[in-house]
């Protein structure tokens, strides 16, 4: 067997445990999109309520807003409970591989998913077409076990943070062409004072949706930089002595990619699908060039 990451990664069992992942994400993603539909549809709804002064829909608006509350806090858990079971399995993955390349036991890498709840959950996946999932990480073969494993470990963090910031650059575009629209309406129906309290009325449940989704994004954005940083630490110790173990320090930074996985603000299917060709293409370049500096620096295996 090929003793490096980028071959080992393409085992049968390892690509279905990838499939099951990306499935617990994309529930998580579907009730979390279902939650943000509701909340801005009822946003919306008070809105139009506020406008229209009717005892009726007062008083379903208050109806709704306490089942918007239990609503949310189902959800949370739901969303909560898919997420940390998608980190768990990805944590798998990872520890497998990054294990059988530099030893040890994987119990050093902290909690993993059972044997019993990874067949269940893989079972679904047995038969199915996993050639979407091969080649999760570039190709570092040529460096050493722990090189290899650190800067799969640096892809995903480098992965994470330049999806985020193109969903970021989405979001604050959606939200110039809203006020534009906005402006826009204001000149060509001449509104009076009423009309224009009632066209901001109708736009702030949209900036406030905007303002919570960028605020989740940064706060996801500030704990892939926290781990960018522990990330250069390690870098410079890989790379000022070859002879220095730094197996500690990269568990203890697997330990961190798995917390983010578990908390960080989830990017929908559909965007990530729009990018992963593009981000994967130059992560492909990114580690072309860390293996080519390497070996005139004569840092192979």
């Amino acid at each position: 067997m090929d003793n490096s990451i980028y071959a080992q990664q393409n085992e049968k069992f390892l690509l279905e445990c990838q499939l099951a992942q990306r499935d617990e994400y994309s529930q998580a993603k579907r009730a979390n999109q279902l939650k943000s539909i509701i909340t801005l549809a009822f946003a919306i709804f008070s809105v139009v309520v506020s406008i229209l002064d009717c005892d009726t829909l007062s008083a379903l608006s208050s109806l709704f807003a306490v089942s918007l509350v239990v609503f949310n806090k189902y959800s949370d858990g739901y969303i909560s409970s898919h997420k940390k079971h998608a980190a768990s399995i990805q944590q798998y993955i990872d520890v497998t591989l990054f294990s059988s390349i530099i030893g040890g036991a994987t119990s050093e890498w902290g909690e993993l998913p059972n044997k019993t709840d990874l067949a269940k959950t893989t079972s679904k996946f047995s038969g199915v077409d996993t050639s979407d999932m091969k080649n999760w990480y570039s190709d570092y073969s040529s460096l050493s076990g722990e090189a290899q494993v650190f800067h799969c470990q640096r892809e995903n963090v480098r992965w994470d943070y330049g999806l985020h910031k193109s969903y970021i650059c989405l979001q604050l575009g959606i939200l110039l062409v809203a006020v534009v629209a906005m402006v826009a309406s204001m000149f060509i129906v001449n509104p009076n004072f009423i009309k224009l309290i009632c066209i901001l009325s109708w736009l702030t449940p949209l900036v406030e949706y905007i303002y919570s989704v960028c605020k989740e994004v940064f706060e996801s954005n500030s704990l892939l930089k926290k781990i960018d940083a522990f990330c250069d630490k390690i870098e410079n110790k890989l790379s000022g002595d070859n002879n220095v173990s730094i197996k500690q320090e990269l568990i203890d930074l697997q330990y961190k990619i798995r917390e983010r996985r578990e908390v960080g603000f989830l990017i929908p299917d559909w965007f990530y699908k729009m990018r992963k060709r593009k981000h994967q293409k130059q992560e492909d370049s990114i580690a072309e060039t860390i293996v080519n500096l390497s070996q005139e620096n004569g840092e192979q295996k």
